[in-house]
């Protein structure tokens, strides 16, 4: 495939996460040729959704080492500077089912009546002589017989001692001898014996009799519910994301959706629930007005503060004055200085604002301007989620470079880089050797050598993709999505969100929920799972039996590396890096990253126009033109081109005969040559005809405007003819 594409272009991207797809989008808008190549199979890179065997051959693929034997040797005279291969931006993975197949109920109940037929046969087998053995052997029997065929020991010790000699025998084939009669005395004080050891026999077998009631009870359960193998049977219906973003309503990511006109690509649906964790308890926090005035958890005294804040939060920065003197300060600071309860000062810093403890008042403002002015655009929600995942909207810029001339090629990695002794970037080379030029080369840090990356730069992030068999919080309405953020006491730098998605979202079958967990880490020291414990175990089902929290069918865990944006001092000058998805659970940080990055490389161009209608554009192609043009001849057309042809031969000769006579030195006058050309009688007759002509025209322009350009055409000709005349 890569053996087929031109050999030079204009930009090349490499990689096909969130920015570099709209970058590759914003270049091909402009005219520029360009380039689009991935490593990777599918689509949008770190940013991909995956179906649920997707997702385990990803996370099988992880462990895999790079692999750069097969690549052949190029010779350049500029230097060859490797890229990656392989993502080594994933660690610590780890991917567990939850639950299991059931037992069918034929190998259930084979294994103790197999144990029961042996031990028959060894009660049978035994002379008379150990009939106090064998009585005992015969009452581990029937005990355990009674555990297979009832809930509860009915009749004597006798009768079950008959039963097994009787019924239970002869099912499996078994005939039992009789005993002896005249061993009365014997039998007697076998009797006593366990009458004496009855209950301290039965009680066990009790036990075991309710312990596999309450296995069969789980069986039949889990043979109605979720199993390993319906999961698996429904994995097309599952869109997991690596890296779960949502739209801010008023956010970048939707103006450029519709000014780009790339809107019609992509479906969404709203976040309609926005939840925080108070004491322990989960509590839907109010966010417009009405939800402000009809909510329980907020008293009437803090409605009016909660609505007097977020009022001055719509237009702050006509107000510098009320948070000058917090400008370097914490954003809880001042909230705390705002006088709010602390129930308000929880939902606007963990709920509205999204901030932490040391986030800065100017910018915890500015975050909570940005939710409210989002709120109300498309209902009475400040977020979209992309339908299908959010790894679809990568795609979405991919169909608008596609439209305008860009190249795509997944399975297609490139080995090296070319730069030459200026430290710039003169092209790429393939795995199979292919040598392509380029003028401007975009990458994605997971591309890049370690050499051109700021190692002071990276930042990790620990998710976590669960799959649930309830919503975490119970409502009436199935379909709702939550957003959740979760602080940590060991950790409040770094709380984690959780985005819970139903099956309406259209990332997992209905009746399950698919729950994300992202968190920032400072360190590797914990795995993923341990750094998400806490969160795990306060909302969902522990080992207990009337746990009514959700219970965990699929968990996936893993931790990713990534840059935020500095490369090393090393790195060529055209050549541009691109981070991967962070921690933050908007996607607008994408658009600023792409837009900052377009302006530096194109300044002065428009940043992703609007394109124009479809119906405006006329496409013109020289050979279909020659064809239309033919087909479209009439008689009547090639009867006017005749006499345009016969009238521009005449012109040519009238002029020639015009020559002749002004250089002969005959007696000939001028009037004699202008009688020669033209008779009196002809001009007479040709005036005529231009009259003619002309109101035949104007009639046929009343008509039909398209035969004006047929009616014209003989006119053309005769006035042609009338100006060659009067010279």
């Amino acid at each position: 495939m890569a053996e087929d594409l031109p050999d030079e272009f204009d930009v090349v991207v490499i990689g096909t996460g969130m920015p570099e797809s709209i970058l590759a989008a914003a270049f091909a808008r402009i005219g520029q040729s360009v380039l689009h190549i991935d490593r990777n199979p599918y689509y949008s890179g770190q940013w991909a959704s995956f179906s649920l065997k997707t997702i385990e051959e990803w996370v099988q693929g992880l462990q895999k080492p790079e692999d750069k034997a097969d690549i052949p040797d190029v010779k350049a005279e500029e230097v060859l500077v490797d890229l990656h291969l392989t993502d080594n931006s994933y660690s610590k993975h780890k991917l567990l089912f939850h639950i299991s197949d059931p037992v069918p109920e034929s190998e259930v109940k084979r294994e103790p009546q197999e144990e029961i037929a042996e031990k028959v046969q060894e009660v049978t087998s035994d002379s008379g002589e150990n009939k106090s053995d064998n009585a005992g052997k015969d009452l581990v029997s029937s005990n355990e017989v009674k555990t297979v065929e009832s809930a509860e020991p009915t009749g004597t010790l006798e009768d079950s001692k008959e039963q097994l000699a009787t019924g239970n025998s002869s099912e499996d084939g078994i005939h039992n001898p009789q005993t002896s009669d005249s061993n009365n005395s014997e039998q007697e004080c076998e009797n006593q014996n366990i009458e004496a050891n009855k209950t301290e026999t039965i009680n066990p077998g009790t036990n075991s009799e309710s312990e596999n009631k309450n296995q069969m009870s789980i069986s039949s359960e889990q043979v109605t519910g979720w199993t390993e193998s319906k999961l698996r049977k429904e994995w097309r219906k599952f869109n997991l994301d690596l890296s779960p973003k949502l739209l801010y309503c008023a956010g970048s990511m939707v103006e450029l959706l519709i000014t780009s006109d790339i809107a019609k690509y992509c479906e969404f649906k709203t976040v309609s629930r926005i939840l925080t964790l108070i004491d322990g308890k989960l509590k839907r926090v109010p966010c417009s007005r009405a939800d402000v005035f009809s909510s329980k958890d907020v008293s009437m005294i803090e409605k009016r503060m909660m609505m007097k804040f977020l009022t001055f939060c719509v237009n702050y920065e006509k107000q510098e004055e009320d948070y000058k003197d917090f400008i370097e300060k914490p954003y809880k600071e001042y909230l705390e200085h705002q006088k709010l309860s602390k129930n308000v000062i929880h939902f606007i810093q963990h709920a509205i604002s999204m901030t932490n403890n040391s986030t800065l008042t100017p910018e915890g403002l500015k975050k909570t301007q940005k939710f409210l002015h989002s709120l109300g655009r498309y209902g009475n929600t400040a977020f979209l989620w992309p339908l299908y995942g959010s790894g679809e909207m990568p795609q979405s810029f991919c169909r608008m470079c596609a439209v305008f001339g860009g190249v795509y090629c997944l399975r297609t990695p490139a080995a090296s880089l070319i730069v030459n002794s200026d430290n710039i970037c003169t092209g790429v080379v393939m795995t199979t050797g292919k040598l392509i030029k380029c003028k401007h080369l975009v990458m994605e840090t997971s591309y890049a050598p370690d050499s051109y990356i700021d190692r002071v730069s990276n930042r990790l992030v620990n998710r976590g993709i669960l799959v649930t068999d309830k919503a975490i919080m119970s409502t009436d309405d199935p379909h709702q999505l939550s957003l959740l953020r979760i602080p940590d006491d060991g950790d409040p730098e770094h709380p984690a969100t959780l985005l819970e998605l139903p099956g309406s979202s259209m990332t997992c079958p209905h009746g399950l929920y698919v729950v994300h967990l992202t968190k920032e880490c400072k360190d590797d020291k914990q795995s993923p799972e341990e750094s998400l414990q806490s969160a795990v175990t306060g909302l969902f089902k522990s080992d207990t039996k009337d746990d009514e929290r959700p219970q965990i069918l699929l968990s996936i865990y893993f931790q990713q590396k990534i840059n935020i944006g500095g490369q090393s001092k090393s790195t060529p000058s055209n050549v541009i890096l691109v981070p991967g998805p962070g921690p933050e659970i908007d996607i607008d940080q994408a658009v600023t990253i792409a837009s900052r990055i377009f302006e530096r490389v194109m300044p002065g161009e428009d940043f992703l126009p609007r394109p124009p209608n479809p119906e405006d554009i006329i496409f013109v192609d020289e050979e279909e033109t020659q064809i239309t043009q033919d087909s479209e001849k009439t008689e009547f057309n090639e009867t006017s081109q005749d006499f345009e042809d016969n009238a521009t031969k005449n012109e040519s000769h009238e002029i020639d005969q015009s020559e002749k006579c002004s250089d002969s030195q005959t007696t000939d006058t001028l009037s004699e040559c202008d009688q020669k050309q033209t008779d009196p009688d002809d001009q007479e007759f040709m005036a005529n005809e231009n009259s003619e002509s002309v109101n035949n025209c104007k009639s046929e322009e009343k008509k039909d405007l398209v035969n004006t350009n047929r009616c014209l055409d003989p006119v053309v000709a005769t006035l042609r003819i009338l100006i060659s005349a009067a010279i």
